[in-house]
């Protein structure tokens, strides 16, 4: 071999090492760093949520669902939060960046937007987030039962529903 040869085979090697470490030193978070249980799982959450891009570097019971489903392959649930207005489309595909998945989103549906709509103005009317989940619950999956009914009169503006809705009847409370 050459000395030519030598030095390009050698700065070829520099220039490879190179890229691994810098690779390293921005390499992505894994599943097994998030997985809930492990040490220091809060901290390596809070990391994530910064490095997707969360806003205000937040993070929620629902982006913990989220990388619970991407790690586990189930795109399924995480288009189901997506639809339902847990999560937004874009902390999604930060979040999956991060962890190296590869998602393709989805669009919400009507059903998915009219949850996500209906679930905010419960509460804006006063009902709990809880309250106002399962009521839309019964809004978006059963809107012929008493519930259903009685938040269409609320969404309507009839103020009589609208009190008696965020008194949170028995019969608004989800089986889930």
């Amino acid at each position: 071999m050459s000395n030519l040869s030598r030095r390009s085979a050698v700065f070829l090697s520099a220039i490879i090492f190179s890229l691994v470490l810098i690779n390293l030193a921005f390499a992505e978070m894994s599943c097994v760093d998030l997985k809930y249980g492990n040490p220091n799982y809060h901290e390596k959450m809070d990391e994530l949520a910064k490095r997707a891009g969360l806003p205000d570097s937040y993070w929620s019971r629902y982006h913990e669902s989220v990388v619970s489903a991407l790690c586990s392959g189930d795109t399924k649930e995480v288009n189901n939060l997506i639809d339902n207005g847990y999560v937004k489309a874009i902390e999604v595909q930060g979040i999956a960046k991060v962890l190296g998945k590869t998602y393709k989103t989805k669009q919400r549906s009507e059903t998915g937007k009219r949850y996500g709509y209906s679930k905010e103005k419960f509460m804006e009317m006063g009902a709990c987030s809880a309250c106002a989940d399962n009521i839309t619950q019964y809004y978006t999956k059963k809107p012929g039962s008493p519930c259903g009914k009685l938040a269409k009169q609320a969404l309507e503006g009839n103020p009589d529903a609208i009190r008696k809705l965020v008194a949170y009847p028995d019969y608004c409370v989800w089986k889930y």
